[in-house]
């Protein structure tokens, strides 16, 4: 049997005060990580933070008496406030200081009406959405770093020596004295190279049992037995969670069968109990460079256990590898938005009100995703100097229609930082604003250049497909000519069909696609490429151009007569890029559209055809948030919606997203935004 959790708002003003504790408590563990020096003071300090913060997950979820267990995390941060003073240490003292004044708080705001008790629930497997699991457990205890405690040294023998009388007895005294200090020096040597203890003990040798080449291995104990399945299931979340992401080509609904064994591992995890849970936190912390594999397994399994001691430990791990690296804020960020666990948002605000600007992007980007920013958190964010955070802000103030939505965009606008700008011409999509085609225009004129192109499309009218077709005579790139296609203005088809002939490959694949997207003829190519050009890489070659006749890792390490195969080539369809039969298509076809209308997929273009292309087509995860930002600007309304949701999520928006069409009056072919019924 198994509990769930205590009857306690994480959002109360009691919990807040806990939460600012357990901020403050971190804080003076990380600075303690991060003094070096030896210490005798210091380590006992991390030892009595560690039982602060266990008995502070006794209070935060009532595994044991809420207020006896604040009075003990107040008391063990005491103790370490008085060691970590003995160690000089000020930038510990003042965070535990700030730490026991919010325990206090605690105790004074702490609800007279008795909460509710934890009541049994059977351990349930997750089904299309990751789960919530309650484990009957001790609160999960931190083991922080600090330096080592000092070597006692030994103390010096008092040399004893006679007092001379002649100089040949004094010149024995030096002699003598000399030895002694030598001999000293020699045993001090001795006792630095000798190995550590465990090092030096010599293992028995073990018996071969009759009829064995070996001993086999001595069989596994039950921990042993857990901790070895956790590691299992600790991977397998690390890998299923940053490959979930379709492939070219692929529909994104067969995600669900990766997303089906990401749930199963959590749900596996969870059915190994305790042990497994102590375990987790040790794995991660033992990755001996920032993983963000290991960054999203953590955070994943934190966010589907109860309690605020798993999340914890996916904090402590977010920050030892650094929350500023982008691999590792990408996959903390990644699994926060899928997190069931209720304390979620607290560690998310703990983030936003950190100093570090990792965090604070980390935290802005999650609570925005989710919904979860309040009214004056949004006016704050509206405000915000820095620009990566304004960024990540703009699609929270679009969606919420926030009166400082305006001031916001003509701060982003108004800045040489062309990713704040590209924001901000996003934002203007969700909010469907009047000026989003003007300022996308002006923004593919300056510093934003071809990136601007394909925003001002989904917004633009007649004149701006027209003004689009104009930049792709002048400079025909691939960017410039996806933009003719998603803008999908009738009178570009001619152009486009020359573009089929241009030397340049890539132009004349954006040409193909761009006609696809427009009349929808299904002119497919089949091409074999193999399965790694469909992988984004992102590790950084340590020798981009490496000599050409070296051999692969492969090869060095297989047998001459064994050598592993190139593999097997993928099939991918592409739309086509032959002329001759785009011709011939538009010539057979081209008496079915006006001059002026405005095409999609070959039917006269209307927001129910962006939502049959972001429903039924296997468009990439950026298409589809371009796909979702087009309805936003062509409806007037807006709905939650992300491509990395998990599947049976998108399920849901996109049934929102539809009940929002069918109450529209479209006008089909048309260039501006449909009218409410």
């Amino acid at each position: 049997m198994h509990t769930e959790t205590a009857a306690a708002d994480p959002a109360s003003v009691w919990m807040t005060h806990l939460e600012r504790a357990h901020d403050r408590a971190h804080a003076a563990a990380r600075c303690i990580e991060d003094h070096v020096e030896p210490s005798a003071h210091l380590a006992p300090a991390a030892r009595r933070i560690e039982q602060g913060l266990a008995a502070m997950y006794d209070a935060f979820d009532g595994r044991a008496d809420r207020p006896t267990a604040i009075g003990v995390a107040h008391a063990r941060l005491w103790d370490a406030a008085i060691l970590v003073a003995r160690a000089g240490l000020p930038g510990a003292l003042l965070a535990l200081r700030e730490a026991c004044a919010e325990l206090v708080g605690a105790e004074g705001r702490f609800p007279r009406v008795p909460l509710a008790g934890r009541a049994a629930v059977e351990l349930q497997a997750g089904s299309t959405l990751p789960p919530l699991h309650t484990i009957e457990r001790a609160s999960l205890t931190p083991s922080l770093r600090a330096p080592p405690v000092p070597e006692p040294e030994a103390e010096a023998a008092v040399i004893d020596l006679p007092e001379p009388t002649t100089f040949e007895e004094l010149a024995a005294v030096a002699e003598r004295a000399r030895r002694m200090t030598q001999e000293r020096a020699q045993a001090l040597a001795g006792r630095l190279k000798a190995p550590p203890a465990a090092r030096a003990k010599v293992e028995a040798p073990v018996e071969v049992p009759p009829g064995y080449a070996f001993a086999p291995p001595p069989p596994l104990d039950e921990g042993a037995f857990v901790r070895r399945w956790a590691r299992e299931c600790f991977d397998e979340i690390g890998m299923l969670g940053l490959q979930r992401t379709p492939l070219p080509g692929d529909d994104w609904r067969a995600c669900q069968a990766l997303e089906a064994r990401l749930i199963n591992a959590i749900d596996a995890l969870a059915a190994l109990g305790p042990v497994a849970m102590a375990h987790v936190e040790p794995m991660a912390m033992d990755a001996p460079v920032a993983n963000p594999m290991s960054m999203f397994a953590i955070a994943m399994i934190g966010g589907c256990i109860e309690g605020r001691d798993a999340l914890a430990g996916a904090e402590r791990v977010l920050h030892r590898f650094g929350p500023n690296d982008p691999a590792v804020a990408e996959a903390f960020a990644a699994a926060m938005k899928l997190a069931p666990n209720p304390f979620a948002r607290s560690v998310l605000r703990s983030l936003y009100a950190s100093a570090e600007l990792g965090c604070r992007a980390i935290a802005v980007e999650v609570l925005a995703h989710r919904g979860w920013l309040e009214p004056e958190e949004l006016a704050a964010l509206a405000e915000e100097q820095e620009p990566r955070l304004l960024a990540l802000a703009l699609p929270a103030l679009a969606a919420a229609r926030h009166p400082g939505l305006e001031r916001a965009l003509g701060r982003a606008l108004g800045q040489g930082d062309v990713h704040l700008q590209a924001a901000a011409l996003d934002a203007m999509a969700l909010a469907a604003h009047p000026r989003a085609a003007a300022a996308a225009r002006a923004a593919a004129e300056g510093a934003l250049g071809d990136r601007a192109l394909v925003r001002l499309a989904i917004v633009g009218g007649e004149d701006d497909a027209r003004w689009l077709l104009g930049r792709m005579h002048e400079k025909p790139t691939p960017v410039a000519v996806e933009a003719v296609g998603w803008a999908g203005w009738v009178g570009a088809v001619p152009a486009l069909l020359q573009l089929l002939e241009a030397e340049d490959k890539e132009t004349k694949l954006a040409a193909g696609a761009a006609l696809d997207r427009m009349l929808g003829a299904n002119l497919v190519d089949r091409i074999e490429v193999m399965p790694e050009a469909l992988e984004t890489v992102d590790v950084v070659d340590p020798d981009p151009e490496p000599p050409r006749r070296r051999e692969s890792l492969a090869a060095l390490v297989s047998h001459p007569r064994d050598q592993p195969s190139a593999g097997s080539a993928e099939t991918l369809e592409v739309p086509s890029t032959d002329p001759a039969r785009w011709r011939a298509y538009w010539a057979a076809h081209a008496g079915r559209y006006a001059p002026r209308l405005r095409v999609r997929r070959g039917q006269a273009y209307s927001p129910s055809v962006s939502l049959y292309e972001l429903d039924r087509l296997p468009v990439s995860p950026e298409g589809r948030r371009r796909l979702h930002r087009e309805l936003a600007a062509r409806t007037g309304k807006n709905t939650h919606f992300d491509p990395t949701d998990f599947v049976a999520a998108q399920e849901q928006s996109l049934a929102a997203w539809a009940s929002l069409v069918r109450g529209l009056a479209e006008t089909p072919g048309s260039w501006g935004q449909a009218l409410v019924r």
